[in-house]
């Protein structure tokens, strides 16, 4: 698109300081000033989907929010036949560079950092357990746990922005069937930041994905967290957890509070501070999920 004639580090200046200024109430002008300011590389496409992901990482409460953005920038692409060279293909020379779309650039993201937070969250549990044998260095272990913690934040946000993606029609309910399969594992006992981020993901997706065609699937998943809501070999909290996202499918998957559309400005601070009260749990326990998202192999845990 044409419009803002800024440089590439310009342009995403531009990007960063208007997605800090997004709220539900100003959504269409800020989008306008998005695409007013020249959306006609990959490179400065690949940019602005970074700053979005890395927004609705850290801003969970938000998500909804930033996948509309998403899916509507999406809409605008392909209502004008916009297209992007593939950076990739250029730099091998090749004759005739193929061609990438806003939702490629998307999925490629996702998979850079679930790759990039698999090794993250390892080396930071290594670190963890090395320190604490130096009882002379618990500075340090303090500073490795609260990276932990950061990366279990992260790890949540990205299931709930994965949510909302599909919500928006971003993503496939393979995809989805894919994720809550991984994240339900073959073990007998997850890993509970697992089992926290199904429920979270159920409790954005669950309405939608539980539908007659798919009811052997769901039936099987709710077995798995029947038995789940039963094993003392997980947290308290995360057995009620379980125990919430059965009640919900119960109930037809009506929430206990009705949303109506993106929260106001002044909801998403009340419940980002609930957010973080509730997660500051302790550092996670390890382990990793895999996902399969359009015939690749995601590998998943975000990084701090």
């Amino acid at each position: 698109r044409g419009g803002g004639g800024g440089g590439p580090q310009e342009k995403q200046r531009a990007f960063k300081s208007i997605l800090n200024k997004l709220t539900p109430e100003n959504f269409e002008k800020l989008m306008e000033l998005v695409l007013e300011e020249g959306i006609n590389e990959a490179v400065t496409l690949i940019g602005l989907i970074a700053q979005i992901f890395d927004k609705a990482l850290t801003e969970p409460t938000f998500a909804e929010l930033y996948a509309m953005m998403c899916a509507a920038l999406n809409d605008r692409f392909l209502a004008d036949q916009v297209e992007f060279l593939d950076p990739n293909s250029l730099a091998t020379g090749e004759a005739e560079p193929k061609k990438t779309t806003f939702k490629r650039v998307l999925l490629n993201k996702c998979q850079e950092e679930f790759e990039k937070g698999d090794g993250a969250i390892k080396a930071a549990e290594k670190e963890v357990i090395e320190e604490e044998l130096d009882v002379d260095e618990r500075c340090k272990v303090a500073q490795r746990a609260e990276r932990m913690l950061v990366a279990r934040r992260r790890m949540l946000g990205n299931i709930k922005f994965i949510g909302e993606l599909y919500r928006k029609s971003m993503l496939t309910e393979r995809i989805m069937h894919t994720c809550i399969m991984k994240l339900l594992g073959e073990h007998q006992i997850p890993d509970e930041e697992d089992v926290e981020a199904l429920c979270k993901l159920l409790t954005t997706t669950g309405g939608q994905l539980d539908h007659m065609r798919a009811k052997e699937h769901m039936d099987a998943y709710f077995r798995r967290i029947d038995q789940l809501s039963k094993n003392m070999g997980i947290s308290s909290r995360h057995r009620f957890m379980c125990q919430d996202i059965k009640e919900m499918r119960s109930k037809n998957w009506r929430v206990r509070r009705k949303e109506d559309g993106p929260k106001k400005i002044e909801d998403v601070h009340k419940d980002a501070a609930r957010e973080a009260q509730n997660q500051a749990q302790g550092p996670p326990r390890g382990g990793g999920l895999v996902l399969m998202l359009n015939d690749q192999m995601y590998h998943h845990h975000n990084n701090c």
